[in-house]
């Protein structure tokens, strides 16, 4: 018989698997973040066309098709809307609940002419143009084009506002809702699938942006990257798991048919307070999930999870299975 236990083989493969699909996923988003950077406009110009390199910043939905831009550039932000239909596209800041509160600016192209407002929402689900409430505009330069990819429109306003229909664009991160329509006017209602929310902190960004860092990739992290780490993770979490049965197993080859002692109410209140946390991280992943944070967050929360999952299962295997099981177990070349 191989002096290695048959259990460490499979755990070998695990650990081998885990470590390929990680490594390939770190060699995906390291060529990705090595890929040529567009070099950077030195000023935006307010014509209704994103070039390449005039913003710093995109945020893109890719369920509807929106895309916004923008760019600090000392006392001003600037911002490009861009909808993939040619009716009106808009933005909102700001917003406490749905659309209320929201400094909201809304737009759209009609004979070459580009007509914005800017207006505050007075309810979660209503907005009036804040001269009819008798506030001032804050809006600089705009200009629009409709294009074959449909409507773009960027305009610029200040960083800092006094207004009470206004937001300031501070260093945190803030509410922020979009949408579009099919019309050209600002009252046609925008219908399902064509909206959305999400919140930057535009200031943090311009300073991830720059960096080259972990924090970065993760932020940019794609779909079946997400899949192929969550995989691998488990891949890992079973070879730390069948490393950690083995090695309690000892050097057993025969079956001994021992009943282990009473374990005591220590390891049972343990495996419980566990099992209990486990479950809380399970459920604050599906949280966040539905609350737009960071892969990063989400991904610490699941790897975290997995670990407390492992150290339940050594737990139980330590002070819980018989040494007949074991040895069953061993038979069966499983590594637990």
């Amino acid at each position: 018989m191989s002096s290695e236990k048959p259990g460490r083989k499979v755990a070998w493969w695990f650990l081998f698997v885990g470590i390929f699909i990680i490594t390939l996923v770190a060699v995906d988003m390291v060529s990705e973040n090595a890929k040529p950077q567009v070099k950077l406009l030195n000023a935006v110009k307010i014509d209704g066309n994103v070039q390449p390199g005039e913003y710093t910043h995109h945020f893109f939905d890719k369920k509807n098709g929106y895309n916004l831009y923008w760019r600090i550039k000392g006392k001003k932000i600037y911002f490009a809307m861009h909808s993939p239909k040619k009716g009106w596209v808009a933005v909102g800041l700001g917003a406490k609940k749905a659309m209320l509160n929201a400094d909201i600016y809304i737009s759209y192209v009609k004979n070459s002419k580009t007509y914005i407002s800017e207006e505050f929402g007075n309810t979660p689900f209503s907005h009036v143009p804040i001269k009819n409430m008798g506030g001032k505009p804050i809006i600089g330069k705009y200009a629009g084009k409709i294009t074959p990819k449909g409507i773009y429109v960027e305009f610029e306003r200040p960083l800092k506002v006094s207004s009470k229909f206004a937001k300031s664009i501070e260093n945190k991160p803030m509410n922020v809702i979009y949408a579009y329509s099919t019309a050209a006017d600002f009252t046609t209602y925008h219908g399902a699938g064509s909206r959305g929310q999400t919140k930057i902190n535009f200031m943090a960004s311009l300073k991830g942006k720059k960096s080259k860092g972990l924090g970065m990739w993760v932020d940019d992290v794609k779909s079946y990257q997400i899949a192929l780490i969550i995989w691998g993770v488990l891949f890992l979490m079973a070879s730390f798991i069948a490393f950690v049965t083995t090695s309690i197993e000892g050097d057993t080859t025969q079956p001994v048919y021992e009943k282990k002692n009473n374990a005591g109410n220590g390891p049972f209140i343990a495996i419980v307070f566990l099992s209990l946390f486990d479950i809380f991280l399970v459920v604050a992943f599906i949280v966040e999930l539905f609350s737009k944070t960071t892969p990063t967050v989400r991904g610490l929360i699941m790897s975290l999870a997995f670990f407390v999952l492992a150290v339940i299962t050594a737990l139980y295997r330590r002070y819980y299975i018989d040494e007949n099981v074991t040895m069953h177990e061993m038979d069966d070349e499983l590594p637990w």
